[in-house]
C-alpha cells in the first residue's frame, strides 16, 4: 500500500501543480561557478491573442522615434559639430552640439514638419495641440524643482543670486528634441560661464506621457 503521505503529495500536485528545482553551472574567466536556484513551474502557460499581441506593436509604433548622430568639421576646433536627429512620426527634431574652447558643448534645437514630402521648420508650439498650457505648466514646475535644488546649495549660492528670480518658461524659451522614445524640454537661466555646470535644465516624458498634448 503506497504511503498516504505520498498520495497527498500526488493529489495537490495534479490540483496546483508542482515546482521542481534545479541549479546551474556556469564557467567565467576558468572559475565554476554555482548559480542560484533556477525554479520551474509546471503551471500552464497562458497564451497571448495575436490581437493583443496587434495592440502591443501598434502602441510601440506610435511612440517610437527614429535616432541618428553624426560629426561634422569645425576648423580650427579638435573637437567636432555634433549633429542628432530624431524622428517622431511627421516630426522631426535637429539638436546642434558647438563646443568652446574647453570642449564643452551648447546645444541648439530645431523642430520640423513633413509637408508635402519635404521637412519645414516650426516654431516649437506648433508641436503641440490646444492643451499645451496644460503641459507647460507641468514643465515650468519640473523645472522650478529641478532649479531649487541646487539654489539650497550653498555651493551655487553666488550663481542664483546673479539669477535673482527663475522665470516662467514658454514654448519658445525652450529648446525642444526628440531622444530614445522621449520629449525633451531644455531649459536655460543663462548664468555666467563659471556657473555653466547648473545652468540648464532637462526635462523629460514618455511620448505615451505627451501623446494627448501633441498635435495629430
Amino acid at each position: 500500500m503506497r504511503n498516504p503521505a505520498f498520495l497527498i503529495s500526488l493529489v495537490l500536485c495534479m490540483s496546483f501543480g508542482c515546482e521542481q528545482s534545479k541549479r546551474g553551472l556556469t564557467k567565467a574567466d576558468g572559475v565554476t561557478i554555482e548559480s542560484a536556484e533556477a525554479t520551474i513551474t509546471d503551471a500552464p502557460v497562458t497564451a497571448v491573442s495575436s490581437e493583443a499581441e496587434s495592440e502591443k506593436q501598434t502602441a510601440t509604433d506610435s511612440t517610437a522615434t527614429a535616432c541618428e548622430e553624426k560629426d561634422e568639421d569645425n576648423p580650427g576646433s579638435e573637437d567636432p559639430i555634433i549633429v542628432r536627429t530624431c524622428t517622431y512620426q511627421n516630426y522631426r527634431s535637429v539638436a546642434t552640439g558647438i563646443p568652446d574652447y574647453k570642449g564643452r558643448y551648447s546645444w541648439e534645437y530645431t523642430l520640423y514638419k513633413l509637408e508635402n514630402d519635404a521637412y519645414v521648420p516650426i516654431k516649437n508650439e506648433s508641436l503641440f495641440n490646444d492643451k499645451r498650457n496644460n503641459l507647460l505648466r507641468q514643465v515650468n514646475q519640473r523645472i522650478q524643482a529641478e532649479y531649487h535644488l541646487f539654489a539650497d546649495d550653498p555651493n551655487f549660492n553666488d550663481c542664483f543670486t546673479m539669477a535673482e528670480t527663475i522665470p516662467e518658461f514658454g514654448y519658445e524659451d525652450l529648446n525642444i528634441g526628440f531622444a530614445d522614445d522621449q520629449l525633451v524640454f531644455h531649459a536655460s537661466l543663462g548664468l555666467p560661464e563659471v556657473c555653466l555646470s547648473i545652468d540648464g535644465a532637462s526635462i523629460s516624458f514618455k511620448l505615451s506621457e505627451v501623446a494627448p498634448y501633441l498635435q495629430q
